[in-house]
């Protein structure tokens, strides 16, 4: 059921959990390959027929690091922790809707856990998932929320009518224990109870590059050595 508000006091997304810890992070990783990965609103405003993108010819003076459409980790790449348990709903989560997108554009959550979009932009947007009745088009006026509850396991796609630059997809997974977005420079870190966890990425709201298993220590930190690659492709 997805109801509207108002207003909603929410904090940003940096990190979800499920279960508190004191302490600082003693999971931290780093991903590798995000260059390769190309959002699709990108992928489809490059087609010719598309007429949503004027490509120009790329300037010598600027880095060919920055001449690429490419994902950016804090706001296009999830990484989670899963265990074999089957988790409750994590706190609400704020989703920013801004300059004609949603950020998170891949977020992966629990059942149950509330998500609510707020319009920062001054203009309305009419949001929606894609063949879900549980949350259909509506006006969502500027500095409005809109909340919606994340149901059973699945993936589900979020546009606007008005929009089509939007899109964001909520992965449900009742295995989820935590999920973090990397920083700019790819590193990110856990704060889990003691115990085993495997590690998830994923871009477009499918899984990208291989899973990684991890002990979580209560009084120590795991450094993983090697970085997820998640430039080594998407799995459906």
């Amino acid at each position: 059921m997805q109801k509207r508000i108002g207003f909603v006091a929410l904090g940003i997304i940096a990190t979800v959990t499920l279960t508190a810890r004191a302490a600082g992070p003693n999971v931290k990783g780093k991903i590798t390959g995000q260059d390769k990965l190309v959002p699709e609103v990108y992928a489809e405003a490059a087609k010719p027929e598309s007429h949503h993108w004027t490509w120009r010819e790329p300037s010598p003076s600027v880095a060919a690091q920055f001449r690429t459409l490419s994902a950016s980790p804090s706001r296009d790449i999830c990484i989670v922790a899963t265990n074999a348990g089957t988790n409750p709903a994590q706190d609400p989560i704020r989703m920013t809707v801004t300059g004609g997108r949603v950020f998170p554009t891949t977020i992966v959550v629990s059942p149950g856990t509330q998500l609510a979009f707020k319009n920062f932009d001054p203009f309305k947007h009419r949001l929606y998932i894609v063949g879900q009745a549980t949350m259909k088009p509506d006006d969502l006026q500027s500095n409005a929320v809109r909340q919606w509850s994340a149901p059973g396991a699945g993936k589900f796609e979020v546009r606007d009518e008005l929009f089509p630059s939007v899109r964001t997809w909520i992965v449900v997974d009742p295995q989820v224990v935590a999920a973090v977005f990397p920083g700019r420079d790819g590193a990110f870190g856990f704060s889990l109870p003691g115990g085993e966890y495997v590690l998830k990425a994923f871009f477009n709201g499918k899984m990208v590059g291989k899973p990684v298993n991890v002990n979580a220590k209560d009084k120590s930190t795991t450094d993983i050595k090697d970085p997820l690659n998640v430039g080594e492709g998407e799995s459906k």
